[in-house]
């Protein structure tokens, strides 16, 4: 198994195969987020078109990936979580359907999340500090805030309660804001 640095040099040294590996290695991952965010709104075609589109950018933009500002795989969850709003709006725009709350909501927490993830610094720390929760808290938090699932997903996935996936939820933002001093 190769790791980040590796896959992006053969992507940059024979594109094609390194296109190949990043797809085998990160399909599914960009998949549960882009499906995550146009499952509601949209059908699978919109959904796959959309993560064929994403590894596209990668493939077109390759000699402008910067692994010094973050990893593969963040770099991959930003772009599918923007191509997933572009989408959600031209579909948007092309049925004309008008913004509810809910919509509205959904696309200005995107928003907020990538200022977030621009900012590295902060990023890096909350990993961390997500990181230091343990097992399962971790995992939760992820799934629950990175990847949009339900405590009902979460808990079938894990196998735990619901109710105790809502309570580690509960105690774990608590951890993470103390331990980011309020920024949560």
């Amino acid at each position: 198994m190769l790791g980040e640095k590796e896959i992006y040099s053969l992507l940059i040294q024979n594109p094609e195969r390194g296109l190949e590996k990043i797809m085998d290695e990160y399909m599914a991952f960009v998949y549960t987020i882009v499906n995550g965010k146009l499952s509601c709104t949209s059908n699978k075609q919109d959904v796959e078109e959309c993560v064929s589109d994403i590894f596209y950018e990668v493939y077109r933009t390759r000699n402008l990936i910067d692994l010094e500002k973050g990893s593969l795989k963040s770099y991959l969850a930003v772009l599918s979580k923007r191509r997933s709003i572009d989408v959600f709006r031209k579909l948007r725009n092309n049925a004309h359907v008008s913004l509810d709350k809910f919509e509205h909501d959904w696309i200005a927490s995107d928003i907020d999340i990538e200022k977030g993830v621009v900012d590295r610094e902060t990023n890096d720390l909350l990993i961390q500090e997500i990181k230091a929760l343990g097992e399962p808290d971790s995992q939760i938090i992820i799934r629950k805030y990175y990847f949009g699932q339900t405590s009902k997903i979460i808990s079938k996935a894990l196998g735990i309660k619901e109710n105790t996936v809502n309570k580690k939820v509960s105690r774990a933002l608590v951890k993470l804001k103390q331990a980011l001093g309020g920024a949560l």
